[in-house]
């Protein structure tokens, strides 16, 4: 054997460089790849071990859980239930992943369930320690964990945590403060959305929507007031208060909706635009003219016309006509001409002298006032 190695050595010392240079990368390549089997194989027996203990723990706890859910128990019973629950997930090495399928486990059924089965499943969540374990992720965790650990307890009902979660609700990570706003309105309904009060994070479109969404649940025109939101120097916030503005009906915060007509952000601008459409508030044409004025942004221009032409009366119809044969801008020359056909004014559109519009402005309303459009 030994004299063999001498060969072999000899051997490789009489190659030249660039046959040196191969062997050295085959037998680099030979090791890499030994090693990456090995890790492979060893993830996949973990993953495999895993699947196994998850579907050993499902198996056990189901009959318990479905116990507990559908069938009535007293306190005593109760007891018992979650002494043997507990011993099945009870493990020195893997307690805190057993109880992490557990809380998948609880999840699942409150999901799909609904009636007694909620209550009961709410207070299994509690006594069995899965609302603390939530807690201390909230408290502890990184930001996932946090997000999730909030989705959890809002998921299970945990009213009583409703103090803890919304001091998340302008959290420096979107993920978790998203889901504490979420889980605040969901909770404590519209006392807990006094978090907007004091919110100087951003609040996103898609965010908007799923409050909206949420406080559609409860009784939300118990909304008396959404005066501090509109006046807030989150625009964001601004802009959803609009929103509800619009879905509440709230008439009486017109004077501040006159005010936003002029406001920096021309988003909010946008907004408050669109929130004077369905209100039909008509008393605000004069602070629309001064708008398309003073703005140089094109969308708020459009939202403008489309206002007048959703509002006004006689003297707006004027304004977009001359619009229709002056502009330049063909979204303007367009929502002037939509605008028109809006208040029914066909007479307008049809009204012109000879080559008083220009190819354009022609084209325009032979598209607005075609049927099949």
């Amino acid at each position: 054997m030994r004299e063999f190695l001498i060969d072999i050595y000899y051997f490789l010392l009489a190659l030249e460089p660039r046959y040196k240079i191969v062997i050295f990368l085959v037998i680099a390549l030979l090791i890499s790849a030994a090693i990456m089997i090995s890790i492979v194989l060893r993830e996949r027996s973990r993953k495999n071990s895993i699947e196994a203990r998850e579907r050993r723990i499902k198996r056990q706890v189901e009959p318990i859980i479905q116990e507990i859910v559908f069938t009535e128990q007293d306190a005593s019973q109760f007891k018992d239930a979650i002494k043997k629950i507990n011993r099945i997930v009870d493990s020195t090495l893997y307690r805190r992943s057993n109880m992490n399928i557990l809380n998948e486990l609880i999840l699942y059924y409150h999901r799909n369930l609904g009636g007694e089965a909620f209550t009961r499943l709410e207070n299994l969540y509690r006594e069995i320690g899965l609302k603390q374990i939530a807690l201390e992720n909230l408290r502890n965790g990184e930001w996932h964990v946090r997000a999730k650990a909030i989705n959890d307890l809002s998921t299970m009902r945990m009213g009583e945590t409703l103090f803890e979660i919304l001091q998340y609700t302008d959290a420096e990570n979107m993920h978790v403060r998203n889901e504490a706003q979420y889980a605040a309105v969901k909770l404590g309904g519209k006392k807990a959305m006094s978090f907007l009060n004091d919110l100087e994070s951003p609040m996103s479109e898609w965010q908007q929507i799923r409050l909206l969404d949420q406080s559609r649940k409860f009784e939300y025109e118990l909304i008396d007031h959404i005066g501090p939101w509109l006046k807030s120097k989150n625009d964001t916030v601004v802009i959803f208060a609009l929103i509800l503005m619009r879905h509440l009906n709230q008439y009486h915060e017109r004077e501040q909706l006159r005010k936003l007509l002029y406001h920096r952000n021309e988003k909010v601008q946008e907004k408050a635009i669109e929130t004077a459409i369905e209100l039909a508030y008509s008393e605000c044409i004069e602070n629309l003219y001064e708008v398309y004025e003073l703005t140089k942004n094109l969308r708020v221009k459009t939202a403008v016309l489309k206002a007048m032409g959703e509002l006004g009366g006689s003297k707006e119809a004027g304004h977009l006509r001359e619009v229709l044969v002056s502009g330049k801008e063909y979204e303007l020359v367009m929502a002037a001409a939509k605008g028109l056909k809006r208040m029914g004014r066909h007479d307008v559109l049809t009204g012109y002298r000879e080559n008083e519009l220009s190819e354009k402005g022609e084209n325009i309303v032979k598209h607005v006032l075609d049927d099949r459009i």
